[in-house]
């Protein structure tokens, strides 16, 4: 295998790799409806991270993988398709002149809709956390999700949004960051 200057082993970009845009596919005359298209194929050297990848600031970290990438155009407002498997790209840093290295939280993706609108689109949910509280006669958990999703989609706070056909009340929202929106989802269930 010929190594590059910085170490690379250009054999060891074995993995093919989808890049992704966000996109409006939506029909003339329907509402919006965003999904993730291929822009290209690209090969890339892929590492499984040993700690968790955190992509939201508010929610749980999840398993990552680390991609060694030749030189393209590529921000953190696009994703990776690896073997099947939604990328939400985390970091991008050069590697020498001629590679980037590229970290990815390996997530799941929800289809989502804005009943109010018909806005449908694809995000990332993830757990805040659970509480429990002891009632009498009853007991009632409160569960909260982090809505993740490209910079494109904006709710606002208080109505409802559809997330993998449940509707969950938007509490609050968190849209300073220039690649992402996340959302507060509340739901308190009675036991």
């Amino acid at each position: 295998m010929t190594k590059t200057d910085i170490g690379v082993e250009v054999g060891r970009l074995n993995d093919r790799v989808d890049v992704l845009a966000f996109r409006d596919c939506h029909e003339p005359d329907a509402p919006p409806a965003w999904e993730w298209e291929r822009v290209r194929r690209t090969w890339a050297g892929t590492e499984p991270m040993t700690r968790p990848n955190v992509y939201s600031v508010h929610g749980l970290g999840v398993a990552g993988v680390t991609f060694t990438l030749r030189r393209q155009p590529l921000t953190l407002d696009n994703a990776l398709r690896w073997r099947g498997q939604h990328c939400l790209i985390t970091a991008i840093r050069p590697l020498g002149r001629l590679y980037l290295t590229v970290e990815a939280a390996l997530v799941v993706l929800s289809q989502c809709k804005n009943p109010k609108t018909g806005e449908t689109f694809p995000a990332v949910v993830t757990e805040e956390y659970v509480r429990h509280e002891q009632l009498e006669p009853m007991a009632t958990n409160e569960h909260r999700r982090i809505l993740v999703m490209p910079k494109a989609i904006q709710l606002k706070p208080g109505p409802l949004v559809e997330v993998s056909g449940v509707e969950w009340p938007i509490i609050t929202p968190y849209e300073l960051d220039p690649h992402k929106n996340e959302y507060v989802l509340k739901r308190t269930v009675d036991l």
